[in-house]
């Protein structure tokens, strides 16, 4: 365990991929929502982001013009997206994220991810030297960086485990996802409902839709701890799962991100061999001859 600590590279071409997504979610949010929209006011004036306690130090809590804000988180993610620099993007990257969901009071859930993605990926950066988060790496990550990169990428599979794992408990406890109607009612919702020809489309496959969200959703959990070969297959269970709801509720933002959650998770390391690859090592231990 050790000598795979001290060898963890998770940085790979899908670490980019993951990185530009959560950066192209926050950029669709900021070019298609003007300031009055993405800060509306609750009980009355005056409209603004939420800038109490710790929300203080947002970037759009710092006193500047709500332009200079917009435009300076635009840069850094811009940048993020395009792959520029790791190492010295992902600090700027989690600002951004952190600034955009604590100003934020109204919120699709997605920026809450981004915020907690961005800073585990901090530890897994900071030591990438390359020039471009497209590229694999030509030279090893620095020895002192190891096992931060190793410890920050665990995390995000923790992070998919308790994400995915804690959605299947709250709709478990529903009747409705039980008993098959849930996507029948979530679909009419008035604000992220279907639009009603497509519910009326979709009412058919209702009770197919809920219980295949709950199947899908604990096999994103449970690919958590296992290998990076799992790992892969869940980014292609999660993108059919994210894409179907970014078409019936219109959670584009959303989607993009806990897609991108899922192809950081699916980064390879040196850690494989290390939590293990389900399949194999089950398969290993049903074979296993009994001593006499």
């Amino acid at each position: 365990m050790l000598n795979r600590l001290l060898t963890a590279d998770p940085r790979s071409p899908l670490l980019g991929v993951a990185r530009s997504l959560v950066a192209l979610a926050q950029l669709l949010s900021l070019a298609f929502t003007s300031d009055t929209d993405l800060f509306p006011a609750i009980g009355g004036p005056p409209d603004g982001p939420r800038c109490d306690g710790l929300r203080g130090i947002s970037l759009w809590c710092l006193g500047f013009d709500p332009a200079i804000a917009r435009w300076t988180a635009v840069a850094v993610l811009v940048s993020v997206a395009v792959g520029y620099r790791p190492r010295w993007t992902v600090v700027p990257h989690w600002y951004v994220a952190f600034s955009f969901s604590a100003a934020l009071i109204a919120s699709h859930g997605g920026e809450h991810i981004s915020k907690i993605l961005t800073l585990l990926l901090i530890p897994v950066l900071l030591g990438d030297d390359r020039g471009w988060h497209w590229t694999r790496p030509r030279t090893p990550m620095a020895p002192r960086w190891h096992g931060a990169a190793a410890a920050g990428h665990l995390a995000i599979r923790a992070q998919i485990a308790f994400v995915y794992g804690q959605a299947v408990w709250f709709k478990l406890r529903e009747p409705e996802w039980r008993s098959g109607e849930a996507m029948h009612y979530t679909m009419q919702d008035a604000y992220f409902g279907a639009t009603p020809a497509l519910a009326e489309l979709l009412d058919s496959v209702g009770p197919l839709m809920t219980w295949g969200t709950l199947a899908a959703e604990t096999f994103l959990a449970l690919s958590a701890f296992c290998g990076v070969r799992i790992r892969k297959w869940a980014v292609v269970v999660g993108v059919v799962l994210h894409l179907g709801i970014m078409v019936v509720l219109g959670l584009i933002g959303f989607g993009l991100v806990m897609i991108a959650l899922l192809l950081a998770s699916s980064s390879r390391t040196d850690l494989t061999g290390a939590v293990g690859d389900c399949a194999p090592r089950l398969r290993r231990t049903l074979h296993t001859p009994k001593l006499a």
